[in-house]
């Protein structure tokens, strides 16, 4: 093989890296849009994230700390945040 073919075959790896790196960064940023909506905001996450934070640094054995972890982010908001109205 010459050293032409090898540029060719070596340019066309990259285009196709380049693709599909791009793919991913547009699914990751789908995503995270997803995520902030199906919080109602940033600051949900925010509040989400802190609540999080407070049970993993909390009293109690990992298994406790893991189900109130999980409960708290299936519930979103700050644990007694006022619920948001409705439309």
């Amino acid at each position: 093989m010459d050293i032409k073919k090898i540029t060719d075959v070596v340019k066309d790896a990259v285009a196709d890296v380049k693709d599909k790196a791009e793919d991913l960064i547009s699914d990751v940023k789908d995503k995270a849009e997803d995520l902030v909506e199906g919080r109602g905001s940033l600051d949900g996450i925010k509040e989400d994230l802190a609540e999080v934070k407070d049970i993993a640094t909390g009293e109690g054995s990992i298994t406790d700390k893991a189900k109130a972890a999980m409960e708290a982010i299936k519930d979103g908001g700050a644990p007694d945040a006022p619920a948001e109205p409705t439309a």
